[in-house]
């Protein structure tokens, strides 16, 4: 993916958030490509996702960042 990728909210990039870093220390991969994966939110059209406490602090959205 040629776009940057980073939280909606607060704008960290997977590299900066720990509980990304951490699962992809425990599965094998990068945090971007642990993100890309696995995180639920992640929009794939924008590089956008909601990391955990910003997804908290946006009242849970449903879809895609």
């Amino acid at each position: 993916m040629p776009f940057s990728i980073k939280c909606k909210g607060c704008g960290r990039k997977p590299d900066q958030i720990q509980e990304y870093i951490t699962a992809a220390k425990e599965e094998g991969g990068t945090p971007r490509s642990f993100v890309i994966r696995d995180e639920g939110t992640f929009n794939r059209l924008t590089g956008a996702f909601w990391c955990t406490s910003c997804y908290i602090k946006a009242g849970q959205p449903r879809g895609k960042a």
